[in-house]
C-alpha cells in the first residue's frame, strides 16, 4: 500500500535568475549600480529583486562596486513662496522631510511620510532614518512621537513612541542606537532625562538623568564614535543662559560625565568630522582639541551664511561637511565644504526646498 507521502509526485524546485542567462553574482553587482532614485521602482519588478534590494549584504555589495550614494535628509518648513501645494495645518507652516543627494545632486521630497510634527527632529542609524518628538501642529505640545523611513527600501513604519513628550532635545546616533536627552516638557520645564532607541528592535532604554537640565541643547557623538555627548542647554530658570559646558554618556557604566568649557558661541553648529568635534559659528570652522588647548580655527566661514542659523553634518565618511541655514541677504541654501582643500561650495536649492532646516541627518546608501 502506498503511503500518502508516496503518491505525491517530487516537484523539482527551478532556480529562477535575477536577470535570465546572467550568473546571479553579476546579476547582484549590476543591481547594485541602480541609483538610489530608481530603488522603488527596481523592487516593484520581481520578488527577486526586492529580496536583493533589502538584504542587508546590498550595502556591500553597493560599497565594493563603488556605487554609494550619500543622502542627507532635511526636517524642514515648506518655503511659502514656493507656492507649494502640500497640506497645511490650520494655518502652520507645514513641516516635512526633503532629502538632497550630496552625490547627484538631486533633491526629492518625502511625500509617503507621515504628518510630521513641528520641530521633530531627526538621527540615522544604519539605513534607517528616525523622526523623533517636536510639537503638535494643533496644540503646540510636545509629543513622543516616532517615525522611521527605512532608506533602502522607502518603506515607513511608526516606531514605538519615547517615554518622555520632549521638543528642542540633544539627538545624535552613537555606537549603533540614537540617544535623546533634555529638552522641555509642555509646561516649558527644561529636562535633564534621556533615553536610548534601538531601531532594529524598535525599543526604548530609560537611562539615568543627565547632572543638570538642559533645554536646547546640541547632541553628537562622541570623537571614538561610540557614547553620546549633550553640549550646553540652559535650565529653566536661565532661558536662554547657555551653558558652556557638556556631558557625555558611557553606556559601559551607564554614567553620565562632564566635560568643562566645550562649549563654542551660542549660535554655533557642532558637528563630529573624522573624529573631531567641530563648530561652525560667526568667523570660521573651529575644531576642539581639549580642554588645554581649546577651540582652533580649521577653515574659513561658509560665504553669506546668516550666524545663528546654521545645522551641519557629516558626510561620504568626513569627506565633506553639508551646512544648512539662512542666507545674509535672504533665503536659505547650502554649503557643502571639502575637509581636504578646505573649499566651500553653495548650493541654491530650488524654491520647493529652499524652506527653513530644523533638523538634519545623513544616509549613506
Amino acid at each position: 500500500m502506498m503511503s500518502p507521502k508516496s503518491r505525491v509526485p517530487d516537484r523539482e524546485v527551478h532556480h529562477i535568475d535575477l536577470i535570465p542567462g546572467m550568473p546571479d553574482d553579476v546579476a547582484v553587482d549590476c543591481l547594485a549600480r541602480v541609483p538610489h532614485g530608481a530603488f522603488r521602482s527596481m523592487r516593484r519588478v520581481c520578488r527577486g529583486w526586492k529580496s536583493v534590494a533589502g538584504a542587508p549584504e546590498f550595502a556591500l555589495a553597493r560599497a565594493e562596486a563603488r556605487a554609494n550614494e550619500d543622502l542627507v535628509y532635511l526636517l524642514q518648513f515648506r518655503n511659502p513662496a514656493a507656492g507649494d501645494d502640500g497640506p497645511k495645518t490650520r494655518g502652520a507652516p507645514a513641516y516635512g522631510v526633503a532629502m538632497y543627494n550630496v552625490t547627484t545632486g538631486e533633491w526629492h521630497r518625502e511625500r509617503a511620510a507621515p504628518p510630521m510634527p513641528m520641530f521633530a527632529q531627526c538621527a540615522a542609524v544604519g539605513t534607517r532614518l528616525a523622526m523623533m518628538g517636536g510639537w503638535d501642529p494643533e496644540t503646540f505640545e510636545p509629543v513622543a512621537d516616532v517615525h522611521v523611513l527605512d532608506t533602502a527600501t522607502g518603506v515607513w513604519r511608526r516606531g514605538t513612541p519615547m517615554r518622555s513628550a520632549r521638543s528642542f532635545f540633544a539627538c545624535a546616533e552613537a555606537g549603533g542606537k540614537i540617544y535623546v536627552a533634555g529638552g522641555h516638557d509642555k509646561m516649558k520645564n527644561a529636562l535633564k532625562t534621556a533615553e536610548a532607541y534601538d531601531a532594529e528592535a524598535d525599543g526604548w532604554d530609560p537611562l539615568p538623568d543627565m547632572s543638570e537640565e538642559r533645554d536646547e541643547c546640541d547632541g553628537m557623538a562622541t570623537v571614538a564614535g561610540d557614547k553620546f555627548l549633550a553640549v550646553s542647554g540652559y535650565r529653566t530658570g536661565r532661558q536662554g543662559g547657555f551653558e558652556r559646558d557638556a556631558e557625555w554618556f558611557d553606556p559601559a557604566t551607564r554614567e553620565w560625565r562632564r566635560l568643562e568649557r566645550v562649549r563654542a558661541p551660542p549660535s554655533a553648529a557642532h558637528v563630529v568630522v573624522r573624529g573631531r568635534v567641530w563648530c561652525i559659528e560667526g568667523t570660521a570652522v573651529m575644531e576642539w582639541r581639549g580642554e588645554r588647548r581649546g577651540w582652533i580655527e580649521v577653515g574659513a566661514y561658509p560665504p553669506g551664511l546668516k550666524a545663528g542659523t546654521a545645522r551641519a553634518v557629516a558626510v561620504s565618511g568626513g569627506e565633506r561637511v553639508v551646512v544648512t541655514g539662512a542666507i545674509e541677504s535672504g533665503g536659505h541654501a547650502l554649503w557643502v565644504f571639502d575637509v581636504k582643500s578646505k573649499n566651500w561650495t553653495v548650493v541654491q536649492p530650488p524654491a520647493e526646498f529652499a524652506g527653513y532646516v530644523f533638523s538634519m541627518a545623513s544616509v549613506r546608501v
